[in-house]
C-alpha cells in the first residue's frame, strides 16, 4: 500500500525537526487516524472525539466537591496563589465514618458533612506556610544553653607560636588558634533565645487555613463519629487505621474534642504506636499537619476547630473599630432646625 500525502509530510516533518524514531512512529500513527486528501478515494478510521473540559474561572455554578477531588490542575498550578484546588464555588462536603466498623473491612460512610470554603478551599499560598513553620520550629528549639569558649577565652599567653623573621617560613598566629589548641571554635556555640522569632497572628492564622485546605485537597483527612473503643489492645486500633488510611500511609494525627469523643482505651491502644500523634483541637497547628501525612478528626473536634477558627478574628479585636473614645459607633447627629429654609422659600 502507498503511503498517503499527509502520511509523507508527516514523516518529513517528524526527521526535519530532529525527533528520534519513536516520534516518527507516533506521527505515523497520528496521520494514519487523519482524513486523507481529497481525490485519494481512500477511507480512514475515525477515533473518537474527545472534548477538552472547560477550564475553571470564578464564575463556575456551585458542585459539590469531595475531598481528594480538584479542578483543572494546570490552571491551579498557574495561579497557584488565587486559585484554590477545588475551585470557587464549590460545596465541600466530607464523608463521616464509622471508626470501629466490626468484621467489616470497607464499611460504608454513616453520613456528610460541609465544610466551610474559608477554612478548606483556600489558595495554596507557599510562602505562607514556610514562613510560619520556621517560626514553630525556632519555638520549639527555645532557649539554648550551650556554652564555648572564644578564643581569646581560654586561659594562657596569646604570644605567637614561633618568629617569622629570618625563617623563611610562613606565618603563625596565636597558640590558642582554632585548629592549635584543643576545644577552640572559630564560631563558638553561645546561650541563644530562639523563641525570640516573631511573626504576625494574622500570617497563623492564614497557614492554619491554608494547611487544611492542603489536607482537603490531598484527601488526608477523614471525619470519623468518635474515638470511643471496646479494646484497648493496640491490634485493633492498627486495623481500624489501616481501613481509613490504607497500607501506605506512614504517620497519622487523630484530633478529638475532649473527653466524651474518646475513651482510655483508645488512649492506652494509640500510646504504643510512635507513628501516631494524638491531640486536641488547641494542638493542631501547621507544624503538625505537615508532620503528619493523615489527620483523622471527629466530628466534635471538626465543629469545635471551625467555629475556633471563625471566631478567632473577634478575640483578637482585628474587627472595624470606631474613631471614638469606646470604640463604639458615633451616634447619628441631630437635624439643626431650619437648617433647609433657604431651600424651602425659594
Amino acid at each position: 500500500q502507498q503511503p498517503t500525502s499527509m502520511t509523507l509530510m508527516q514523516r518529513t516533518f517528524a526527521i526535519s525537526a530532529g525527533l528520534g524514531t519513536r516520534r516518527v512512529l507516533c506521527a505515523q500513527l497520528q496521520a494514519r487516524h487523519l482524513p486523507t486528501a481529497a481525490g485519494t478515494g481512500e477511507t480512514s478510521a475515525s477515533l473518537p472525539v474527545v472534548l477538552a473540559s472547560p477550564k475553571p474561572t470564578i464564575h463556575d455554578p456551585p458542585r459539590v466537591m469531595r475531598p481528594g477531588e480538584t479542578v483543572d490542575i494546570a490552571t491551579v498550578i498557574r495561579n497557584w496563589w488565587t486559585f484554590p484546588p477545588v475551585g470557587f464555588n464549590s460545596i465541600l462536603e466530607m464523608p463521616v465514618h464509622k471508626f470501629e466498623a466490626l468484621g467489616a473491612d470497607d464499611a460504608p460512610p454513616v453520613g456528610t458533612v460541609v465544610v466551610p470554603n474559608g477554612i478548606f478551599g483556600l489558595p495554596i499560598k507557599k510562602e505562607v506556610v514556610y514562613k510560619t513553620y520556621h517560626w514553630h520550629r525556632k519555638m520549639l528549639a527555645g532557649y539554648q544553653d550551650d556554652m564555648q569558649l572564644m578564643k581569646w577565652e581560654w586561659p594562657g599567653a596569646n604570644r605567637k607560636v614561633r618568629s617569622q623573621k629570618r625563617s623563611g617560613k610562613g606565618r603563625m598566629g596565636r597558640r590558642k588558634a582554632p585548629g592549635k589548641f584543643d576545644g577552640v571554635h572559630g564560631h563558638a556555640l553561645r546561650p541563644r533565645q530562639w523563641a525570640n522569632r516573631k511573626c504576625n497572628k494574622r500570617i497563623i492564622w492564614l497557614a492554619l487555613r491554608t494547611m487544611l485546605s492542603v489536607k482537603y485537597a490531598q484527601d488526608s483527612i477523614k471525619v470519623v463519629d468518635s474515638f470511643n473503643l471496646q479494646s484497648h489492645k493496640t491490634k485493633h486500633l492498627v486495623r481500624y487505621l489501616r481501613r481509613l488510611v490504607g497500607k501506605k500511609c506512614r504517620s497519622a494525627m487523630l484530633v478529638h474534642e475532649g473527653h466524651l469523643d474518646i475513651n482510655d482505651n483508645c488512649r492506652w491502644a494509640s500510646a504504643q504506636i510512635p507513628s501516631i500523634c494524638r491531640e486536641n483541637v488547641e494542638g493542631v497547628s501547621v507544624y503538625n499537619l505537615l508532620k503528619y501525612h493523615q489527620v483523622i478528626i471527629t466530628e466534635q473536634a471538626l465543629t469545635k476547630l471551625i467555629r475556633e477558627i471563625q471566631t478567632y478574628p473577634r478575640k483578637r479585636k482585628w474587627g472595624s473599630r470606631c474613631a471614638t473614645p469606646d470604640g463604639k459607633p458615633a451616634p447619628v447627629p441631630e437635624k439643626v432646625p431650619g437648617w433647609n429654609k433657604a431651600w424651602v422659600e425659594r
